[in-house]
């Protein structure tokens, strides 16, 4: 007989029915890593059903379990490889991707490297590094390679010179399919490759390609897109505990309209994602419309925004789709707009992105597209905005001490602070500064503020709406992260306006 949650079982033991397995939504399975183990009897509703868990111990999954499978549960603890093995029975691999590009990093030649060599240097180093872009410009009589990581950008050493930097930029087009002639439009690709290690070391990249003329050639900007990173649970973002449990409420919502905003950069793709992730239970019909698409996600239909078919477009086709949730990458015109708002009055959970500079901006960008004050109000039921700043490095984190410009800045706000900073060491690169961590702040649309918003009150008045009833700013997180160690003053001026550090100050001080 298996061991029962209190001890590890082998999976050995168990029969693997792929027609069982797939009682439970592939999508559930790899993300709470549980499998169906033994075969389903259809005319036994009563029997157990066994089910392999890393985690059997966790009882809002094992609720689910026995909520999709309506019969009792038998959970068994099975170690990850066991249950990940499980599931390319019932499964397979998990999304097959075809990739043009298999690059399999060595150092390069000794002698002048050739294009692909370079390119493909170039495309795992980045990888390697986790860096988000990688920048290749073009001066008069120099060129100059630089990675993206955690936000800031590293120049690194390049064989490349003004002579062979047109071959490699050359090279990058082919590979995402341009047009290798045309030098004086901009043009934009993709690049799908394997990176392998070995055989047993496989990761899949996407590469998001933009080509510009400039005076002296092309500049070259990509974008990293790691399809194997997975998605991250909302547990990780960074927020706080009240803060996640109000987000994770906005997400069991039936109808309504949630934003992300923030600038470029600022982590809105992936906070999107994890609510989809959140979501994704395979019980609901969860469509998107995006520009690109940025990470395939398991049993989402998820639909590419094109020069034929525009954001409003498709919008209007989901809703024929009888959808729950719909995604949209980003709110940017008034059709989309009007649509958007009027899915979140009419049964299905939206969800979508601005570009604004703080939650309480998010209303008066929403005004500026002429959408309507009542309309608004009626859908909306939220708005996070957030930043990411890099996180102090655990191996060499001590105590700091503010300068006397970072005392004036921030004057009483920094009153009883501790902060900490990085050293600085190999784990690190010397940065002081290893990964990063979410700046947030949470505006909920209750009664009252739905009042104001048809009032048509301007910002100041639903941001003194909204600190009355406990609203914190992304300057009250950020102090809070500061005290705790996880970033530092540095990085809050880094990604925070600087007016709403003066306004947070004043009113601290008021």
């Amino acid at each position: 007989m298996p061991n029962g949650p209190e001890g590890f079982s082998e999976l050995s033991q168990f029969q693997l029915d792929r027609k069982s397995q797939r009682l439970l939504p592939e999508p559930f399975c790899r993300r709470h890593l549980v499998v169906v183990l033994g075969k389903v009897d259809p005319e036994h509703p009563d029997a157990p059903v066994t089910v392999g868990m890393v985690r059997p111990d966790a009882v809002h999954v094992l609720q689910q379990i026995g909520d999709l499978l309506e019969r009792p549960i038998q959970p068994v603890r099975l170690n990850r490889y066991e249950v990940e093995s499980a599931l390319q029975t019932g499964f397979g691999e998990g999304p097959r991707v075809l990739a043009k590009l298999v690059i399999r990093p060595s150092p390069l030649s000794k002698s002048q490297p050739s294009a692909v060599e370079l390119v493909n240097h170039i495309l795992a180093l980045a990888v390697d590094k986790k860096a988000s872009d990688i920048h290749i410009e073009s001066y008069p009589g120099d060129v100059d390679v630089r990675l993206r990581i955690d936000g800031i950008l590293h120049q690194i050493y390049t064989d490349m010179d003004p002579e062979t930097v047109q071959e490699v930029v050359s090279r990058i087009k082919i590979l995402a399919e341009l047009d290798i002639t045309e030098r004086r439009a901009p043009q934009d690709g993709r690049i799908r490759a394997v990176i392998e290690h070995g055989q047993e070391d496989r990761k899949v990249i996407d590469y998001r390609v933009s080509v510009v003329p400039s005076p002296t050639g092309e500049d070259v900007v990509i974008r990293i897109l790691d399809a194997d990173a997975g998605l991250v649970p909302v547990g990780k973002l960074g927020m706080t505990e009240e803060m996640q449990r109000v987000f994770l409420q906005l997400l069991a919502n039936p109808e309504g309209l949630v934003l992300v905003t923030g600038p470029t950069g600022s982590g809105k793709t992936t906070s999107l994602y994890s609510a989809l992730s959140q979501l994704n239970d395979g019980r609901r019909k969860i469509i998107t419309a995006e520009d690109p698409i940025e990470y395939f996600v398991p049993k989402v239909n998820q639909k590419q925004v094109s020069e034929q078919m525009s954001y409003a477009t498709l919008l209007r086709a989901l809703l024929r789709q009888d959808p729950n949730v719909l995604l949209v990458g980003e709110i940017r015109d008034l059709e989309t707009g009007s649509t958007a708002l009027n899915a979140a009055r009419t049964g299905h959970l939206v969800l979508g992105t601005l570009h604004t500079a703080d939650a309480v901006g998010a209303i008066g960008r929403l005004r500026g597209l002429e959408l309507d004050d009542t309309d608004i109000a009626d859908a909306l039921l939220a708005i996070l905005a957030q930043r990411l700043a890099r996180r102090v490095c655990e191996k060499c984190s001590e105590e700091d001490s503010p300068s006397d410009e970072q005392k004036a800045l921030f004057g009483v706000l920094l009153a009883g602070m501790r902060p900490r900073k990085g050293r600085g060491c190999a784990h690190c690169h010397h940065t002081g500064y290893r990964g990063r961590v979410g700046i947030f702040e949470l505006l909920l649309v209750d009664p009252g503020l739905q009042d104001l918003i048809v009032a048509g009150a301007h910002n100041a008045r639903i941001r003194e709406h909204a600190r009355e009833r406990g609203f914190k700013t992304m300057v009250d997180d950020a102090l809070e992260k500061i005290a705790a160690g996880l970033t530092t003053l540095d990085e809050l001026i880094r990604v925070v306006p600087y007016r709403h550090i003066l306004a947070a100050r004043d009113e601290r001080r008021g």
